[in-house]
């Protein structure tokens, strides 16, 4: 029997200041709590990656994504809390012209633009701890500053 996927997308989103948008994980998360994510969630069967990401995006911060979805990292590792099950993740980076000020939360503890010397710095969600310092040296990063 072959084992069960969950699939995700995640956003790294830039504006015009460079900074990052980054999610506070509720106190009570089963994963990671009071450590800062991306905006995300779950593919619906069906779904392209890169339209759940859109979509997450829009739920979850009140926010769009200007121009182009980029496929920055496709990873497929095994989920902490569910054994035998895969998480086949997809993160997106694109830019935005958006500032704090339009930020809305719609999920999460918080929702906040960070510099990347601050970003880096933060308690970070597994995987997030990898992906977002990979990010910011990267020329994909570069290319999305306005």
């Amino acid at each position: 029997m072959s084992p069960a996927v969950l699939r995700l997308a995640s956003v790294l989103l830039v504006n015009p200041d460079g900074a990052v948008l980054l999610q506070l994980r509720e106190p009570d998360a089963r994963m990671d709590p009071d450590r800062w994510s991306l905006p995300g969630g779950h593919v619906e069967p069906g779904e392209d990656p890169a339209v759940a990401a859109r979509r997450e995006l829009l739920e979850e911060t009140g926010l769009r994504v200007h121009g182009e979805l980029t496929l920055f990292r496709h990873d497929t590792f095994p989920a902490r809390l569910a054994p035998g099950t895969r998480i086949d993740w997809h993160v997106f980076c694109g830019a935005t012209s958006a500032h704090q000020g339009d930020v809305v939360l719609g999920e999460g503890a918080a929702l906040r633009f960070f510099a990347p010397e601050e970003a880096i710095r933060l308690p970070l969600a597994s995987r997030v701890d990898e992906v977002l310092p990979a990010f910011l040296a990267s020329g994909e990063y570069r290319s999305l500053l306005l």
